[in-house]
């Protein structure tokens, strides 16, 4: 009787680690397949940007990331007075008159009386809070800039509801080796 009980879970016990086991196999190569597919792709990202550096090293007119310059308007500065295509701007706002309310208005030059607004920013002294931030300027078919080489030119910060000067950068047409496709046509 003893050896009719025990046979059937003995084979219930083997099959249980068997399955087990199987899918602790499976486990570990799914895992194992995630590492290598992950290397994979951080090998081609590797591989990509030394070949946009070779190639920039390489062209007639490399591209070199200019000094921080800080040119700033009151309390407001941005870091350089010239940027390629690609380069991200860094404003820096220190502390603000708690009356000192306004926005920030980044925009291209089209001519001596026209400018295109391109990117608001608002700001509030009440709220004590300094800023630091990056942004990009891309095309954009909503503002009918359609191409890297329409945000060319010169640009000018405009702090409005502010006293405070203007702050004027230029874009140049050169694109920041490995952003290319973010210069592409959208119109």
């Amino acid at each position: 009787m003893n050896s009719k009980i025990i046979i059937p879970i003995s084979i219930i016990i083997t099959i249980v680690i068997v399955a087990f086991s199987f899918t602790q196999n499976k486990i570990m190569e799914q895992e194992t397949l995630t590492q290598f597919k992950e290397t994979d792709e951080t090998e081609r990202m590797l591989e990509k940007i030394k070949e946009d550096k070779i190639k920039n090293d390489n062209s007639d007119n490399p591209y070199v990331l200019k000094q921080r310059e800080w040119i700033s308007s009151g309390p407001f500065q941005i870091d350089r007075s010239e940027y390629a295509l690609g380069e991200k701007i860094f404003v820096n706002v220190s502390i603000l008159d708690k009356n000192t309310k306004g926005e920030m208005v980044f925009s291209k030059i089209i001519n001596s009386t026209h400018i295109l607004p391109y990117h608001k920013i608002q700001f509030d002294g009440s709220q004590k809070n300094t800023a630091n931030l990056y942004f990009g300027l891309y095309p954009s078919k909503l503002l009918g800039i359609c191409t890297g080489e329409e945000l060319s030119g010169d640009w000018k910060v405009i702090f409005s509801g502010t006293n405070y000067e203007n702050l004027k950068f230029k874009i140049k047409n050169q694109i920041v080796p490995g952003t290319e496709e973010r210069f592409q046509s959208v119109c």
